[in-house]
């Protein structure tokens, strides 16, 4: 059962029936405002993003720092929704609405886990929260036992997730688990961010092969990466290279370095197209091959300030890959996108149902939440330290007020500083560890 080999079994929840969502993204633009002392100004984050994802298929957001993956992700997601968004987002031809929260998986860059939890209580409680009613108990925590089991948790079950100051499992388990609180679900479509990123190349090939599975037991992935080794992005289907939030390649991940040869951008020395790309999407022509028309623009200019070495700039680098992409490519990806999904229009209807499968009841979440607050906090509660303390203020508040008058005025006014001071050191422990 080895998942690098492909002959793990699949656990039963990635094979249950999902709603096959297509995405669809046409001339995304987002703004934000800065506002001065004096003045406003808008600032470009997307400009003009389109592409597509189909059930079935794992896209890749790759880009430098800057360059806008996370919020295109967050935009696609309905995780940011602004008046400066343009463009179209459609989820089976249909625009986002609210019943899509319960299809969608999101996971973020940050790891946000409680420490005192063990793995294994930790993917239990998120099943229990999140699962419909309509399975039981029991079939909940299986379901939590098959997640651990296919990201390979096994050995690290019972282990605490461990912080700051508590020791725990690795940062390549702890990412596992927090992907692990989302593919519970079983979600039409999964987001990811950067989930790769602090992990060694063979926990990384483990995470992208999952997600592989994930995508072929029926599923829409996408996912935001930065600098994959050369095996994991083979693994991709397609991908989607910004600079700048501009949309330099959107395609097969296959064809992308066919296609920035044919603009006469191919790399000089053998190179990890990752690690290829994203040099281009910097503007970074080095062990590249300068295109004709940039080496006779830099002539034509002829422009100190507009090379570097004698190879253009990488302001000049960009705006000519954004052109290139808009007049080879654009269009025709555009076309694409107005052909009708494979899908009947009972189902299409489905993805904007107000219908859905709820969760826990009220009266559940609470009891649910309150055990894991229990749970979470025992090792602060219930610690000889904690004990000792509560045990010798009693003793000193005691003595403090012992045998006061509690008839006269003054003796009532010592009672109410002694409900005072109870009132402060009771709560104070609680909120000091929430600082």
């Amino acid at each position: 059962e080895d998942i690098e080999a492909g002959t793990r079994e699949r656990p039963k929840f990635q094979t249950e029936p999902t709603l096959p969502i297509y995405l669809k993204f046409t001339d995304v633009t987002y703004k934000v405002i800065l506002k001065g002392m004096t003045s406003s100004e808008e600032k470009d984050i997307l400009n003009g993003i389109t592409g597509s994802v189909n059930p079935g298929e794992v896209l890749a957001l790759m880009g430098p720092s800057g360059s806008g993956k996370t919020t295109l992700l967050n935009l696609l997601s309905g995780r940011l929704m602004e008046p400066t968004v343009g463009g179209s987002i459609t989820y089976n031809d249909h625009p986002y609405s609210k019943s899509l929260k319960s299809k969608i998986g999101f996971v973020t860059q940050d790891d946000v886990l409680f420490p005192h939890l063990t793995v294994k209580e930790t993917l239990t409680y998120a099943a229990l929260l999140r699962l419909p009613n309509t399975l039981t108990k029991q079939q909940k925590e299986k379901r939590a036992i098959d997640v651990i089991n296919e990201l390979g948790l096994e050995r690290c079950q019972d282990t605490m997730i461990g912080g700051s100051f508590v020791r725990g499992v690795s940062g390549g388990e702890r990412k596992r688990v927090c992907i692990g609180n989302e593919i519970i679900i079983n979600p039409s479509l999964l987001f990811l961010d950067e989930p790769t990123s602090g992990l060694d190349s063979t926990t990384a090939l483990r995470i992208v092969q999952m997600l592989q599975d994930i995508a072929e037991a029926g599923k829409t992935v996408v996912t935001t990466i930065h600098q994959p080794s050369s095996r994991l992005f083979h693994k991709f289907d397609k991908l989607i290279l910004l600079g700048k939030g501009s949309l330099l390649y959107f395609g097969k991940a296959s064809e992308a370095m066919a296609y920035f040869s044919s603009i006469g951008c191919s790399p000089q020395i053998a190179m990890n197209p990752a690690e290829f790309l994203l040099d281009l999407a910097n503007g970074n022509l080095h062990d590249v091959s300068v295109p004709s028309e940039l080496q006779d623009r830099v002539q034509t200019e002829n422009s100190e300030n507009d090379t570097a070495n004698g190879k253009p700039t990488p302001a000049i680098v960009h705006e000519y890959l954004v052109e290139a992409y808009e007049t080879r490519v654009a269009e025709n990806e555009k076309k694409k996108l107005m052909a009708p999904i494979p899908l009947d229009e009972e189902i299409k209807a489905k993805v904007s149902s107000p219908k859905r499968n709820w969760g826990a009841s009220w009266i559940q979440q609470y009891t649910i939440l309150f055990r894991r607050g229990i749970k979470e906090h025992r090792h602060d509660y219930f610690s000889w330290l904690r004990i000792t303390q509560v045990l010798a203020t009693a003793v000193i508040l005691g003595l403090l007020w012992w045998q006061s008058d509690s008839k006269s005025p003054k003796g009532l006014e010592d009672q109410v500083h002694n409900l005072f001071c109870w009132s402060i050191q009771l709560p104070s422990p609680i909120v000091f560890n929430h600082l």
